[in-house]
């Protein structure tokens, strides 16, 4: 992929954990969107191990570890299932960057614990998250208070790897990006570019988590990325259906 090449002083992205060439397509498609993602997990080899053994084709161009370590499991030039939305012929998946963060996400406070149930709400096995490693919300986030929050390298990682991402593939950064993570159903449907979260488009999803020391992070690379010339204004497109979430 000759016109996408990364910046070597950047950061340093692995490629020794990759996915199957057959779990994601190897079509090259322009790229508009970067998505933010949580794992819901606690490695980086779990998720990529569990979208290995599945055949629909869902996975992230990026994993990043707890470590900060910035994981490339395909080309980022290429894409793969990573929002799970039916409804407009897959444009944001196929033209979009698709990033996850390891975190348990939303966790479960009992006594002094904190607990991950990967199937919450059934709590057949759980896993207690370190109380350091937990962040407490001023209000309910989707159904939680309590979450596996992103640590101090993972937050300095993705906030490097979107500013070379934006700079490769030319991804604007939209005007109002203070509230990029509320759910905003425009972003598919007028194809808005810029830095959006899972929890964009899907009103359950829990991520990305809004925290203070997140959130100041992300948007102080915002701004000082929008030297680069403001997102464009979105064109209009035909009205779709209400898209339906997988």
């Amino acid at each position: 992929f000759p016109n996408y090449k990364q910046n070597p002083n950047i950061m340093n992205i692995v490629k020794t954990k990759r996915l199957n060439n057959i779990q994601f397509y190897p079509k090259v498609n322009e790229k508009k969107q970067i998505f933010l993602h949580h794992t819901a997990g606690l490695s980086a080899d779990s998720a990529i191990a569990w979208w290995n053994q599945t055949p629909e084709h869902v996975g992230t161009a990026y994993v990043i570890e707890r470590d900060g370590t910035i994981y490339e499991v395909f080309p980022p030039e290429c894409w793969g299932y990573h929002i799970g939305m039916k409804g407009d012929d897959d444009f944001v998946e196929k033209n979009s960057i698709g990033i996850e963060l390891v975190s348990a996400g939303g966790l479960v406070k009992e006594g002094e614990k904190f607990i991950f149930y990967p199937l919450y709400p059934n709590k057949i096995k759980g896993f207690a998250i370190k109380p350091e490693d937990v962040v407490e919300l001023e209000n309910e986030w989707k159904g939680f208070k309590y979450f596996h929050k992103y640590s101090s390298a993972q937050i300095t990682a993705v906030c490097e790897l979107i500013a070379d991402l934006t700079k490769r593939f030319k991804i604007p950064i939209q005007d109002n990006y203070e509230k990029f993570f509320e759910y905003n159903l425009d972003v598919m449907r007028k194809h808005m570019p810029g830095i959006w979260s899972h929890s964009t488009l899907i009103t359950y999803k829990a991520d990305i988590i809004p925290y203070p020391e997140f959130l100041k992070a992300l948007n102080d690379t915002f701004k000082s990325l929008k030297g680069l010339g403001s997102a464009d204004k979105p064109k209009e497109v035909p009205k779709i259906a209400d898209p339906i979430p997988n």
